[in-house]
């Protein structure tokens, strides 16, 4: 199953040495093999490669222990980028080399605080766009969101959420009119009018997937998901997240796919 929208690029960066001092909400951190998370990284760019996206590399920076959660610094539609303001305060230099990449493909705007904007909030569903009101992002970042691209025809949902970190890590868009959502998280009533798949609660990491060109990208390890995803005629394919998941990052953590 897939729908008449072809992603060509994929702006990802490598997972840095620094990688075990990433910032979680986790009272302690995992112990992460940082040479393990690197590998599942490689096979992640690996797998965006073979589904045809052009893959735009930039470089680690160790001084950047989250570096590697691309998606967080920018979103793009069509042909602008805004470049985010991280709520994370240790995050916002990420978005340096963000921009300096983004700078010769699009049009640049800016968050600006007091706004604060992340793009794991941002779930893009054609030319709708929700945006979750979280630790992350807070309402002047939305407001700047919308006042950048509702003129060119987008509309801005704003999605209240709680006890997660960003909206993605909970409801992700498979396609055809279907998303992926974890319950509890957010008042579902926003997205009633989409059809929806319930990840099993003991499952509550698989509500973040990636639909690439028609394939469904999702952690490996979630066999009742992964069975209700292809129930509803979707191509699956499973890649081992075990050492991003620790870092609480995610599939559509590691990429910004236009």
């Amino acid at each position: 199953m897939t729908e008449n929208k072809n992603d060509e690029f994929a702006i990802v960066r490598d997972v840095p040495n620094s990688y075990q001092q990433c910032v979680t909400s986790f009272h302690d951190t995992p112990l992460i093999n940082v040479d393990v998370a690197k590998q599942h990284h490689q096979q992640y760019c690996k797998t965006l490669s073979q589904l045809g996206l052009k893959l735009i590399r930039i470089d680690a920076d160790d001084a950047l222990p989250d570096c590697c959660f691309t998606e967080d610094t920018a979103i793009v539609f069509g042909d602008l980028a805004i470049i985010t303001y991280p709520g994370t305060p240790t995050r916002v230099a990420e978005t340096v080399e963000m921009e300096k990449t983004l700078l010769q493909l699009k049009k640049i705007y800016h968050i600006t605080p007091p706004a604060t904007l992340e793009g794991g909030d941002v779930l893009k569903i054609g030319k709708n766009i929700f945006i979750g009101n979280s630790n992350r992002t807070n309402e002047e970042g939305i407001k700047q969101v919308a006042a950048i691209i509702e003129p060119k025809g987008y509309k801005v949902t704003p999605v209240k959420i709680w006890n997660t970190l960003h909206l993605k890590s909970v409801c992700t868009y498979l396609g055809i009119n279907c998303i992926n959502l974890s319950e509890g998280y957010l008042d579902d009533e926003i997205f009633s009018a989409f059809d929806k798949i319930i990840v099993p609660k003991e499952e509550g990491y698989c509500a973040n997937i990636l639909e690439i060109n028609g394939k469904v990208l999702i952690p490996k390890g979630f066999p009742k998901t992964k069975s209700l995803i292809e129930n509803k005629g979707f191509s699956v394919i499973e890649l081992e997240m075990s050492e991003i998941e620790k870092a609480e990052g995610a599939l559509t953590c590691l990429s910004i796919i236009f």
